[in-house]
């Protein structure tokens, strides 16, 4: 789990941020050399700008959750799959 929070943490902090930076970049400089293209790499771009939002929105979000039920899992124990009787929904 510790391995798996590292790599969110990298992807939130790092990754999804570079991405979409370096994507905005590559844009402006094929629409300065590609003037006929210029209203689809503005829309690119537009669109590049909206997903690193939602990204980042989804993490916050996800903090959220995981502040209000606690840094374990979400999922309540009773979903989990174990404890007594034959189907694995445990005992009630």
């Amino acid at each position: 789990m510790d391995t798996l929070n590292e790599i969110i943490s990298l992807l939130r902090v790092v990754i999804i941020p570079l991405g979409v930076i370096f994507r905005v970049i590559f844009c402006l400089t094929k629409m300065i050399y590609d003037e006929e293209a210029q209203g689809s790499y503005k829309r690119k771009i537009r669109n590049t700008i909206v997903f690193g939002i939602i990204a980042e929105l989804i993490f916050v979000i996800l903090d959220l959750v995981q502040n209000y039920y606690g840094t374990g899992s979400i999922l309540p124990t009773y979903f989990s799959g174990g404890g007594q009787g034959g189907g694995g929904g445990g005992g009630w």
